[in-house]
């Protein structure tokens, strides 16, 4: 009998001991283990962004890219008309029209990727160089109206005088629209020069001009670049 209530309460120490210890290690464990969760979920998510801001500059780049390409081609056959000037009436309407509908392009591709993405910086930069844009398609349209002017009045369908008149007022608010495109392009160099980051990149890619330096004249060809034989 007193054997047993030694084994008894040796047993029962045993236990107070052990019991506490396996709890407390299994605690241990399991806080371990939430904070080893808790640092995997983290760094995935660092990680994801990361992904998803490459994936963002990756199309970035390859938008203005793009657009850069395409004005650069438009660039050089605006040259290449200007230099067969004189040109027919029909010609010019053509070439404008043309010219007008490249523009459309450009600005839609701008826009696709302005509403895709979600870094500020970006947006910005691509806001400005859509309204660039939007005022240079302006200056297209109101070349292919001073185009109708004259065409009507060599048909006889508008007074000359009366055309001429209605031509000089558009010439007025295309000097205004090839100043808006104008300041345009110095507001791209200040933003530019506000993110070099952007700017190394934009230089790297090698793109068109209109998009990071100054020029004047306005964006796109007008009435006054090329002469028009009736």
């Amino acid at each position: 009998k007193i054997l047993r209530n030694l084994f008894f309460k040796f047993n029962f120490t045993i236990k107070l001991l052990i019991i506490p210890n396996i709890s407390f290690y299994m605690k241990k464990k399991t806080i371990g283990i939430i904070l080893l969760l808790i640092i995997l979920i983290i760094g995935s998510f660092f990680l994801y962004m990361e992904y998803m801001n490459y994936c963002d500059r990756e199309n970035f780049n390859k938008t203005i890219k793009t657009v850069s390409d395409f004005e650069n081609r438009t660039d050089i056959n605006s040259i290449a008309f200007v230099d067969t000037s004189p040109v027919t009436l029909d010609e010019a309407v053509s070439f404008e029209k043309s010219f007008n509908e490249n523009i459309t392009i450009e600005i839609n591709i701008l826009n696709q990727y302005k509403n895709q993405t979600s870094n500020k910086t970006y947006q910005e930069y691509v806001d400005i160089e859509v309204n660039r844009l939007i005022y240079e398609k302006r200056s297209a349209e109101l070349t292919l109206e001073i185009c109708d002017l004259w065409k009507k009045a060599k048909t006889g369908e508008l007074n000359p005088y009366d055309a001429l008149s209605r031509v000089k007022e558009i010439n007025n608010q295309s000097t205004e629209v090839n100043n808006k495109v104008n300041t345009e392009k110095i507001n791209a160099i200040n933003y530019l020069e506000k993110h070099p980051n952007l700017n190394k990149t934009l230089t790297d890619l090698g793109i068109d001009e209109d998009f990071n330096t100054y020029e004047l004249d306005g964006g796109g060809p007008n009435i006054s670049k090329f002469n028009i034989y009736y």
